[in-house]
């Protein structure tokens, strides 16, 4: 068989060993080979011609549909994970690849779809996070039980002293002080409800463009006398409600981590758009950035790389970006880092929105 012709690409798409199929525009199956009929449980003739989402769990056919929208009318090439159950019921998670198929005068006409079982290395990750977390959970009681040593042992002794003074005005100052540490205590516990479940009292609504408006005037304000410049960007979006507090605090946590890593003053951006999972609101500095072992802890409660706990100095707690995480939870957002060292990072908020039309945000 001469390399490059048409039997040569036919034998290459039916014997790999990852299930291949692709679609028309209107996403209907032209092309399926062995290892689709294996992993799926049909064969070609069975499935040539039918919609392609009729092989998913109904769970993802809408993100997968979108997926191979964007495909087939943008170009572009997208990266879908979910569990699929195979002929036998067994559970099974799948890696969907799509990508654009072309034809010879560079026109859209279908979409190519490229599923492998990644079963074995989610079960690995799994055991590697669980690992983790117990090594995570030694160092939280730790880091709790040093804060609340801290604040406990200073009433202790504070107290041990207003009663050997026999002093009305001691005793005042001592109760002041037993009410101020009373006080950082309840607010590390509501840091740590707030990572866990989030506050779940209820929270006023109000509109996402005016939440963002008010914050980023606030800030303004704050950073006037400093040497860091503020530059805001909020493309017009669709009336969004979302519980001002718990969105405000969650990007105010996170702007504050950023100014903390720009200690010699650079730029910080704040920028908001609308994509096809929801709004989309960036934050960036222009500070030291991160290093891949801190990005994958930077949102556990007391991890911090300042103050007491950390490798710098200060009074940072390492519970701001904890705190953030749990309230995005909260309100069913969702939060990712983008970073490098020496390169600034980027926090991407994205809150979800109740519809999203096809194809917007593309």
């Amino acid at each position: 068989m001469d390399v490059g012709t048409e039997e040569y690409y036919r034998q290459l798409c039916e014997t790999l060993g990852v299930a291949l199929l692709a679609t028309d525009e209107e996403q209907n199956i032209r092309v399926w080979n062995a290892a689709a009929s294996r992993m799926f449980g049909a064969g070609e003739s069975l499935m040539i011609g039918t919609p392609v989402v009729s092989i998913l769990p109904s769970a993802v056919r809408r993100e997968f549909e979108l997926r191979l929208l964007q495909s087939i009318k943008y170009g572009t090439t997208n990266q879908l994970e979910f569990e699929h159950r195979d002929e036998q019921g067994a559970r099974r998670e799948l890696a969907a690849t799509v990508a654009p198929v072309l034809s010879e005068s560079g026109e859209h006409i279908g979409a190519s779809v490229c599923f492998r079982d990644i079963t074995k290395r989610i079960v690995l990750q799994k055991k590697v996070a669980e690992s983790r977390k117990m090594v995570s959970l030694g160092e939280l009681s730790g880091a709790v039980a040093h804060h609340f040593n801290n604040i406990l042992g200073g009433v202790v002794t504070s107290i041990d002293f207003a009663r050997a003074q026999q002093n009305p005005l001691v005793d005042r100052r001592v109760l002041e002080q037993t009410g101020e540490a009373l006080g950082k205590a309840t607010w590390l516990i509501d840091g740590l409800l707030a990572f866990s479940e989030g506050d779940l009292r209820t929270q006023e609504l109000a509109d996402l463009t005016e939440t963002l408006s008010a914050m980023i005037d606030e800030w303004e304000e704050r950073l006037v006398d400093t040497d860091i410049r503020l530059n805001a960007s909020i493309e017009i979006l669709p009336v969004t409600p979302v519980q001002r507090k718990a969105l405000k605090t969650t990007l105010s946590n996170i702007i504050q981590n950023a100014i903390e890593a720009m200690p010699e003053g650079g730029e910080l951006g704040i920028a908001a758009r609308r994509v096809l999972q929801g709004i989309e609101v960036t934050i960036s500095d222009t500070g030291v950035g991160l290093d891949e072992a801190t990005k994958e802890r930077i949102f556990e409660p007391f991890w911090t790389t300042k103050g007491v706990l950390g490798r710098g100095e200060g009074e940072s707690v390492g519970l701001g970006l904890a705190i953030a995480h749990g309230l995005a939870q909260m309100i069913g957002a969702t939060i990712r880092v983008e970073s490098r060292l020496g390169a600034g990072s980027r926090f991407i908020v994205t809150v979800p929105t109740e519809t999203n039309d096809e194809g917007e945000g593309v």
